[in-house]
């Protein structure tokens, strides 16, 4: 029996909307099937649009199952709609041929889901043009209707989650059966203007400075380029083709072997990832158009699921920061990941080590808190003022390090990024243990340089304010400005609680700076600028000139995070004042040397005065949001530079509560002898 003309109203509602003539889904739905495209390309395009838009409008359609989403019900209608309506069916087909026949694919595969400029700056820019600016018309560019019709995460969630028996279903009542030898000869040519790309793209200046080794004659990027249309014409077998790419992928393992010696910059990120996103394009392109059906078929899902991702990640911002940021994210963490793990003690005897050099950390704080109280006699102007505070923390926390010295609250930032270290030697991901112990390693290191710190600063503040005393007849700060800080530095009747944890994320990106300044300095060559500079040869020989490139190269991540992090102390308040936020640094071994100098000044009476013993309270809670603030910061970035995303990091916090709860001990003191390294026990 002929099935029923749906396009008559009344049978329309009838059959889809229930009887239900009010429901505005079921009456848009007739509104399109009833209004048929116009014989051009231009009105096919907007009405497949608005036919796959209604599948996500608001609205409820009746007969709705309970186990049903709205988009699954609507996606069910319209099935059943182009299978029982000959027109409908008809009308669809004919605006799905009429877009195939007047349009081109080839950039759909050569451009689509794939960066299209060889810079990252550029593509950057391209990006945020295309959110900014209307889009332009199809013409007879397909890629341009796919971008059009995948406009959301929507689309591409029903795309990629639509049954393998209901998608061939579309296809069959679209005519689409045999899409792949429609677009075969598009195919052909993205293939060939591929390995052009990967041709220009291997043999760059970048990745040749990495792979000395391999000529130019002997790429086997230029390989792959010259093979490739043997293969497409048969005359070349597939098996051929695929040994060129692995040769290729081989190359570009060994040009990331090489960037932990040579360093790493933005751009050289972006054009690996492009070269690798294109071979992959190309390994499915010719895997569809020339290999077997047991190949063919998984390469074009493949193809199918990257083509409609990449549709709306083109256009994404966030996705071309979060792909090519990833890299150099990692080589900045393991590069300040290499100077915090001299902050990891693993023996009795490190520890106390550390509390010793710690010691050393706070005398030079108490002496920077007193260079701090000259600087504010001077009433300098606001912007030289936070200059010269900044540099005033920087070059005590570089003496630190030249000394040999440790700031308690540094360590944390750094170690994380040696924490996540450990992940690479897990075998499974679940097992967190290597990693765990890590942390109770740093933990109780923390503990040490923290009362170490503490435990120097304000004795030896107390000794320098008792020797002004003597020689000038007066203390360093009078009453009223010890009586400020004082206030200042109440836990719950000033900001000094959520000043402490912004002081976090200063240390915290100091370690980022850390291991960008030392990423630049290889980058850039500088070690072996500075031992062949013939000026410099000259001037201190070029003995004393190697000695000093050897020496920036050892020390550059220190001398960058500590100068660094000295100036973010120093300026953030100042611009921070500037927009209307009063924010200030909290930093525990300043407040407890300030806090010694005040208590100087008003005497031996002000240990019975509570607001004072409110402020000494405060020592301990900024030095825990300093650790806590600036530890888990750190942590997140660097498991996320490792590929481990929120779930991995509430599970290393379950396992460090667990571990906490079991040994408590293990995170206040160590082990009399060193325990073994993570890398020297079994199965690492």
């Amino acid at each position: 029996m002929q099935p029923p003309d749906l396009l008559e109203r009344n049978l329309f509602i009838t059959r889809f909307g229930k009887s239900d003539v009010t429901n505005r889904p079921v009456k848009r739905l007739h509104e399109l099937v009833s209004s048929p495209p116009q014989d051009s390309i231009d009105t096919s395009i907007e009405w497949l649009e608005d036919m796959l838009d209604w599948l996500f409008d608001g609205g409820s359609i009746p007969g709705r199952a309970a186990y049903e989403t709205e988009t699954a019900a609507r996606t069910r209608v319209l099935n059943e709609l182009l299978t029982e309506s000959d027109p409908v069916r008809d009308r669809a087909r004919s605006a799905v041929a009429r877009v195939l026949g007047q349009t081109t694919a080839t950039r759909l595969f050569t451009d689509t889901g794939l960066p299209t400029h060889h810079g990252f700056w550029r593509e950057l820019f391209e990006r945020f043009g295309r959110q900014a600016l209307p889009e332009p018309p199809v013409g007879r560019d397909f890629s341009r209707f796919v971008t059009r019709l995948v406009s959301s995460r929507h689309v591409t969630n029903w795309l990629r989650e639509l049954p393998a028996p209901l998608r061939h279903r579309f296809s069959e009542l679209l005519g689409l059966s045999q899409l792949t030898r429609l677009l075969e000869p598009a195919m052909y040519e993205a293939a060939i203007l591929l390995a052009a790309r990967l041709a220009m793209l291997g043999t760059s200046d970048d990745i040749r400075r990495r792979v000395p080794t391999v000529s130019v004659a002997d790429s086997p990027f230029l390989t792959l380029q010259a093979h490739v249309p043997g293969t497409l014409d048969a005359s070349m077998p597939l098996a051929r083709f695929d040994l060129d790419l692995a040769k290729c992928r081989e190359m570009l393992t060994r040009v990331h072997l090489a960037l932990e010696a040579t360093g790493i910059s933005i751009d050289l990120v972006f054009r690996l990832e492009l070269i690798s996103a294109s071979m992959t394009r190309l390994e499915l392109l010719m895997h569809i158009v020339r290999g077997t059906e047991a190949q063919s078929e998984p390469a074009w899902l493949r193809l199918e699921r990257s083509l409609i991702e990449g549709a709306l990640t083109d256009r994404s911002l966030i996705a071309l920061l979060r792909s090519n940021t990833h890299l150099l994210a990692r080589r900045v963490v393991e590069r300040a990941g290499d100077a915090g793990e001299h902050y990891i003690t693993r023996s009795r005897a490190e520890q106390h080590q550390m509390l010793d050099t710690a010691g050393g950390g706070g005398a030079i704080t108490a002496l920077m808190v007193i260079s701090k109280f000259v600087l504010a006699w001077f009433m300098l102007p606001p912007l030289i003022d936070a200059l010269a505070i900044g540099l005033n923390y920087g070059i005590g926390f570089v003496a630190m390090q030249l000394a040999h010295f440790t700031l308690a609250t540094k360590q944390p930032a750094m170690t994380a990024a040696a924490l996540a270290g450990s992940i690479a030697i897990q075998n499974q991901q679940t097992d967190f243990e290597p990693l765990v112990d890590q942390v109770t390693r740093a933990s109780r290191t923390q503990l040490f340089a923290l009362i170490g710190n503490v435990g120097v600063v304000i004795p030896v503040a107390c000794a320098i304010d008792l020797l002004v005393t003597l020689i000038t007849g007066q203390h360093l700060l009078d009453a009223h400005h010890a009586n400020e800080i004082v206030a200042a530095h109440h836990p719950f009747l000033s900001g000094t609680i959520i000043h402490a944890a912004v002081t976090g994320v200063w240390l915290w990106a100091a370690s980022l700076l850390a291991g960008a300044v030392e990423n630049w300095f290889v980058l850039r060559e500088m070690p072996g600028s500075i031992a062949s500079n013939r000026v410099l040869r000259r001037m201190i020989g070029g003995q004393r000139a190697a000695h000093l490139a050897r020496f920036m190269r050892q020390n550059i991540s220190g001398l960058g995070g500590n100068l660094g992090f000295g100036l973010l102390l120093g300026l953030m308040p100042f611009l921070f004042r500037n927009v209307g936020l009063p924010l200030e640094v909290r930093h525990v071994t300043f407040v407890s040397g300030q806090l010694g100098y005040a208590a100087m000044s008003l005497g031996p009476w002000v240990t019975t005065r509570s607001d004072f013993l409110w402020a000494l309270l405060s020592i301990p809670m900024v030095g825990l949001l300093n650790f806590a603030v600036s530890f888990a910061l750190a942590i997140f970035v660097a498991l996320n530079a490792k590929g481990k995303g929120i779930g991995a990091q509430a599970a290393l916090l379950v396992a460090v509560l667990r571990r906490l709860v079991k040994s408590p001990r293990e995170f206040v003191l160590a082990p009399k002898t060193e325990a073994p390294t993570p890398e020297a026990q079994p199965n690492a």
